[in-house]
């Protein structure tokens, strides 16, 4: 699959699936009970279409709040359950402090940039 860029509003994404993994980047407002619920839409069709672990971008966020936090620990246990994984990388210095304020940073294997996640678990996308 190649990748997709969408726009929903205030919110962007690109997705990506390759032969190994899944390349998933968010941009934008991470805030409020519409993005929250637009994230779980972009969670949903990344899901349809995953393969392998997911690289999940965040590095055009620039806010999140407790919504989209529970969002991505929904995402989190959902994937645990298929027996796959999402790493993150390319997270702003100010939602890493909210991850780690709100003590779920744990969960993710966190990177700082892609480069660094393919050298561990190879290819996001081909």
């Amino acid at each position: 699959m190649p990748l997709m860029d969408v726009t929903l509003g205030d919110l962007n994404y690109t997705l990506g699936v390759g032969q190994g993994n899944t390349f998933l980047r968010l941009a934008g407002n991470l805030c409020g009970v519409n993005n929250a619920a637009k994230l779980s839409t972009v969670f949903r069709r990344a899901l349809t279409h995953a393969r392998g672990k997911l690289f999940l971008s965040l590095q055009g966020c620039y806010t999140i709040d407790s919504q989209a936090l529970a969002v991505l620990v929904h995402q989190h246990k959902e994937l645990g359950e298929r027996c796959r994984d999402m790493v993150l990388m390319d997270v702003p210095v100010q939602i890493q402090r909210i991850l780690e304020s709100a003590q779920i940073s744990a969960l993710w294997e966190i990177f700082p940039s892609l480069q660094d996640a393919e050298k561990k678990y190879g290819h996001a996308v081909c």
